[in-house]
């Protein structure tokens, strides 16, 4: 949350720049104005598309979580039993070693 906040920030400070800088009518400040503002369209659309990537993944984890469980009740009782008797072992015996 904080690296998309300080994203943001720079571009709205990029953004101000290129504000200030219309005004200026060399080619190369153009070309250069032209780049930046590629760059931020990119950005966005990354920043845009990996929310919905996420979202989409996390769901089809859901999805398949939810077919395992339907389909073998017993089994993925056991493997949960496996899962949080092993994590609670583990946290035990991280525990013993501090102390």
């Amino acid at each position: 949350m904080q690296r998309e906040r300080r994203l943001n920030n720079l571009m709205d400070d990029v953004e101000e720049l290129l504000d200030e800088l219309s005004t200026e009518a060399s080619p190369d400040i153009q070309e250069l104005r032209r780049r930046i503002e590629d760059a931020i369209g990119d950005t966005k659309r990354a920043i845009a598309e990996q929310g919905h990537n996420a979202t989409a993944r996390i769901g089809q984890y859901a999805s398949s979580v939810n077919g395992y469980i339907t389909g073998y009740p017993r089994l993925a009782f056991l493997t949960g039993a496996v899962i949080f008797g092993s994590i609670g072992y583990l946290t035990g015996m991280a525990r013993r070693a501090t102390r």
